[in-house]
C-alpha cells in the first residue's frame, strides 16, 4: 500500500490539517449586511432544536421544503422525485447532495465534492454500493461532462441528512446556489470504478448562507487567489494528463489505463485531498451564467383573469413563498396557501396566500370536436379491445354500451350527445356552475406512495357518507351540497339503477358522491375501488374535457403470481389471463383428484415463473373514450377485486362525479346523517 505521509503544502492554507479531505482556510473579516423585508424575516422558520454536535448556519436558504415532491414541483430545474441528479436534453440542471455522498466526500462554504449516482444498490445498512462500473456512457456522468464543457451552471440542493457539512441545516431540503462543474474524474471504489464531481460556487463575492454562524466573510474578488491550480501530469502509460487531486501523491485517473489508481505502483489505502485542488477558484466570467432562474417567479407569469391560464399545467405547480421562501404546492382549486399544507405543522404560520378569481372555462374550449364527437364515438370501437353489447333503443337518446366480464361483473357506458348535454340544468350548465362556486376542492397527500408527501394529481371534495378512497377526504353532508351536485346525484342514481336492473341484481341508491377536478395533464393512475365499506356498484358522470378510461386485470391475477413471486391464493383463472388454458387444465386435474395439492402448486409455479422475471402489467382489457355528459357504471364486487382502472383526461379541465353506496355499518353513527338527501323534482333524472 502507498505510504500515508503527507506532502508539504504551501499556499493560502493557514492550517496543515487535511484529515478526511478537509482544509481549514483563513478568511478576512468584512461585514456586509443584506437588508431583509421585516415581515419576511419574522416569518423565517427558526432553526430546529440544535444538535449538540452541529453548529448552526449563518443564514436562510432562498427556497426550502420539508417534502421532496413540493421541492420538485416548485423548481423546474430539479424535477427528480427520486435520485440525486436531474438531467434533461443531455445536461444536468439540478443536483441534490443528501445522505450518501460516497467516500472522500467534501463540503465547505464554496466547494462540494461528491459521488455521482447510477449503477448502485443499497446494502443491508442502507448505504449505496456500486454494483457496476460507471463510465462516460452513464447518462448522469455524460450530463455533468456536458455541463463542464459547455460551462452551464447547476442548481444545488442540500438535504438535512448530509453529514459532510457538519452544520445544522434549517430544513429537510435547502436550495444552496448555482455551482459550476470544474472536475469530473474516476476513482476506484471497492472492485468497481466510480465517478466523482467537484462543484464550485458560481458567485464568490457573497457569503454562503450555509457558512457557520459567526464565521468571517469571504475575501473580496480583488483579494482572491485565482492563480493556484492543481499540478497536472501526463501518464507514461496512456499519455493522458490527470490533475493531482490527492495529498498522498499523483496517480493516473484514466480507468482504461494499466496504471489507473496506483501511486508508486501501489494501491492507495487512505486518501485526502490536496490543498491546491481544494483551494483552486475560477475567475468570474461573463460567459458562465445560468440559463434559468434559481428561484422562479411563477406567480409573476400567470394572469388570474385569464380562464385559459388558470387551469394550465404550469398553474398547478408549486410556488416559492415570497415571504418565507417555502416551496408551496397548489393544494387548493383556487390557488396557494403557505401554511395549510398538512406538512409543516402549527409552528409555521406564514400568512401568505394567493387565490385566483378562476373565471369559468367554456365547454367549447375543452371539447375540440364539440359537434362531431357524439357521432364519432357512437361508431368507433378499438378492435383490439373488448367489443360491447350495443343498445340504441331502450334508453334513447343515450346509446348504451355494455361490456361484460364473465364471472366478474359488467361496465355500462351511457353515451351522451348534444341534445342531452344542452338541456337546462344538464351537463353544459353543470360544467359552468361547478366552476363558479367554492366547493372545497383540494389536493391531498397520498397515504401510500413511493415518495413520501406525494400529492394526488387531482382535486377532490366528498359529499354524503365519508369515503377514504386513496386518501382521507373530509366529507360534507348532502345538506351542504349545491344544486349541480344534487343534479349530478340524480343522474348517477338513474344510471346505477339502469345498469343494476339489467344485470338482474338488487338496486341500492348511492349515498355518497366524490367529485374530482382535473387541470391540464392531471390524471389518476391505475387503482381499484374495492374497499370493504363500498357496495358493488360505482357510477361516474364525466364533465368537460374528454378522457380515456383503461381497465386491466390486476398483476397477480393476470400472472397467477404476486410481484414477489408467490402463488396467488384462490386463483380465479380469469378469461384472458396469462397461461389461461394451462392453468385451467391443472385446476381440472386437481379438482378431479388426479394430482395432489402440493404437486399442483409445484407444476403451477414452474409454469408461471417462466417469462415473469421482467414483470409486466396486464395489457388493458378495454378502453372507454369518455366524453362530456357520459355516464359509466361499474357493477360487481369481483370487478374491483380482480381489475383496476385509470383515467387520463386530454385537455385543460374536467370534472368526474362518482357516486357509490357506502354500507352504513362501516360509518360512525354521528356521520350517518351526511348521506341522507331528498332531491327536488327537477333534480330527479329520468334519462331524458
Amino acid at each position: 500500500m502507498a505510504p500515508t505521509t503527507r506532502s508539504t503544502v504551501a499556499g493560502p492554507v493557514q492550517s496543515d490539517d487535511v484529515q478526511s479531505g478537509r482544509v481549514t482556510r483563513g478568511r478576512k473579516t468584512a461585514t456586509k449586511k443584506v437588508p431583509i423585508e421585516p415581515l419576511a424575516k419574522a416569518l423565517r422558520l427558526q432553526i430546529k432544536e440544535s444538535d449538540p454536535e452541529l453548529g448552526p448556519v449563518c443564514g436562510n436558504p432562498p427556497a426550502w421544503s420539508e417534502k421532496r415532491p413540493d421541492l420538485c414541483d416548485a423548481l423546474p430545474w430539479f424535477r427528480a422525485t427520486q435520485g440525486g441528479l436531474y438531467h434533461l436534453h443531455g445536461f444536468c440542471w439540478g443536483f441534490l447532495v443528501d445522505s450518501d455522498s460516497g467516500e472522500r466526500a467534501y463540503i465547505d462554504d464554496e466547494i462540494i465534492i461528491t459521488r455521482v449516482g447510477g449503477g448502485c444498490t443499497k446494502d443491508k445498512d442502507g448505504n449505496l454500493t456500486l454494483i457496476r462500473d460507471q463510465d462516460f456512457k452513464n447518462v448522469t456522468v455524460k450530463s455533468l461532462l456536458n455541463n463542464q464543457q459547455s460551462k452551464l451552471p447547476v442548481g444545488l440542493v442540500i438535504g438535512s441528512k448530509n453529514k459532510e457539512l457538519k452544520r445544522k441545516l434549517p430544513h429537510r431540503y435547502n436550495v444552496m446556489a448555482y455551482f459550476q462543474v470544474t472536475d469530473v474524474w474516476y476513482e476506484r471504489v471497492g472492485e468497481k470504478t466510480g465517478v466523482k464531481v467537484r462543484f464550485e460556487k458560481l458567485e464568490l463575492s457573497e457569503k454562503s448562507w450555509w457558512a457557520a454562524l459567526g464565521s468571517p466573510n469571504p475575501p473580496s474578488l480583488e483579494e482572491r487567489d485565482f492563480d493556484t491550480k492543481p499540478e497536472s501530469i501526463q501518464c507514461l502509460s496512456c499519455h493522458r494528463k490527470s490533475p493531482r487531486i490527492y495529498n498522498e501523491g499523483w496517480m493516473c485517473l484514466e480507468p482504461t489505463c494499466t496504471d489507473f489508481w496506483y501511486i508508486n505502483q501501489s494501491r492507495p489505502d487512505a486518501l485526502t485531498f490536496h490543498p491546491d485542488f481544494l483551494n483552486t477558484r475560477s475567475r468570474p466570467a461573463r460567459t458562465i451564467r445560468p440559463h434559468h432562474s434559481l428561484i422562479p417567479n411563477l406567480l409573476g407569469t400567470i394572469s388570474e383573469d385569464d380562464p385559459e391560464v388558470s387551469s394550465m399545467r404550469i398553474a398547478w405547480k408549486a410556488i416559492v413563498c415570497p415571504l418565507c421562501s417555502k416551496c408551496v404546492p397548489r393544494m387548493f382549486w383556487r390557488g396557494w396557501k403557505c401554511t395549510d399544507d398538512g406538512i409543516t405543522g402549527p409552528q409555521h404560520q406564514c400568512p401568505f396566500q394567493k387565490l385566483f378569481n378562476m373565471p369559468p372555462v367554456s365547454i367549447r374550449s375543452v371539447v375540440d370536436d364539440f359537434d362531431l364527437g357524439p357521432i364519432q364515438r357512437a361508431l368507433y370501437f378499438n378492435p383490439k379491445m373488448a367489443i360491447p353489447e350495443i343498445d340504441d333503443e331502450s334508453l334513447f337518446p343515450y346509446r348504451k354500451l355494455t361490456y361484460r366480464i364473465r364471472g366478474v361483473g359488467s361496465i355500462t357506458h351511457f353515451v351522451a350527445n348534444r341534445a342531452i348535454n344542452s338541456q337546462y340544468g344538464g351537463p353544459n350548465d353543470m360544467f359552468r356552475t361547478l366552476q363558479t362556486g367554492d366547493l372545497g376542492l383540494r389536493r391531498y397527500r397520498l397515504q401510500q406512495s413511493v415518495v413520501a408527501g406525494t400529492l394526488t394529481a387531482h382535486f377532490a371534495v366528498n359529499f354524503g357518507m365519508p369515503y377514504k378512497y386513496v386518501v382521507s377526504v373530509d366529507s360534507k353532508g348532502f345538506d351542504e351540497a349545491p344544486d349541480p351536485i344534487l343534479r349530478a346525484l340524480g343522474r348517477l342514481t338513474w344510471a346505477t339503477e339502469q345498469a343494476v336492473s339489467s344485470a338482474g341484481d338488487h338496486f341500492l341508491p348511492p349515498n355518497e358522491l366524490l367529485m374530482l377536478g382535473y387541470f391540464e395533464d392531471m390524471k389518476i393512475g391505475f387503482h381499484d375501488d374495492g374497499e370493504s365499506s363500498l357496495g358493488a356498484t360505482i357510477a361516474t358522470l364525466s364533465l368537460g374535457a374528454p378522457s380515456t378510461m383503461s381497465i386491466r386485470m390486476k398483476y397477480k391475477y393476470y400472472h397467477g403470481l404476486t410481484k414477489v413471486k408467490h402463488l396467488v391464493d384462490h386463483d380465479p383463472i380469469l378469461e384472458g389471463c396469462k397461461h389461461e388454458e394451462e392453468r385451467l387444465d391443472l385446476k381440472k386435474q386437481l379438482d378431479a383428484g388426479k394430482i395432489s395439492l402440493s404437486h399442483y402448486k409445484e407444476r403451477l409455479y414452474s409454469l408461471l415463473k417462466i417469462g415473469t422475471t421482467a414483470g409486466g402489467e396486464a395489457p388493458p382489457r378495454m378502453k372507454l373514450e369518455l366524453h362530456h355528459g357520459d355516464l359509466v357504471v361499474m357493477h360487481g364486487e369481483k370487478l374491483q377485486s380482480y381489475f383496476e382502472h385509470s383515467v387520463a383526461p386530454e385537455n385543460k379541465m374536467r370534472f368526474a362525479l362518482t357516486a357509490r353506496y357506502i354500507k352504513p355499518d362501516h360509518v360512525d353513527e354521528n356521520e350517518l346523517h351526511k348521506g341522507r338527501f331528498t332531491l327536488s323534482p327537477d333534480q330527479i333524472y329520468n334519462g331524458q
